[in-house]
């Protein structure tokens, strides 16, 4: 088996229950990549959700995978430098940054007794 071929009969076997770990990470890894077998993935639930309805299951459904649209990654990545920025920023205000002294003029003197 190659390529795809390979994949589609592991995405049989994961939804029968039949994948150690292992081989689930593996293949969740490949599906994160490849449109074409997580595509074929959604359409053999879709499948046995069909066919689990028509058998009298009123209770079989797929939960849609939550997609994040390009806007809304924007906009969090953009809410994050803001605010890593003003964190920054309040952070240098209240304890200072690198000055221009010496180290040596910033150390303080210790008097033992």
């Amino acid at each position: 088996m190659a390529g795809h071929e390979h994949w589609l009969h592991q995405i049989d076997a994961e939804l029968d229950g039949e994948l150690s770990l292992a081989e689930r990470a593996a293949l969740a890894k490949h599906l994160a990549a490849c449109t074409h077998c997580s595509g074929a993935r959604a359409s053999q639930l879709e499948v046995r959700v069909a066919l689990a309805r028509s058998a009298g299951d009123p209770h079989a459904h797929v939960v849609p995978r939550p997609a994040i649209r390009p806007r809304t990654l924007t906009l969090w990545v953009m809410v994050a430098v803001i605010m890593g920025l003003a964190g920054g920023w309040v952070a240098y205000r209240q304890w200072g940054g690198p000055g221009g002294e010496p180290v040596e003029e910033t150390r303080a003197l210790i008097v033992v007794e």
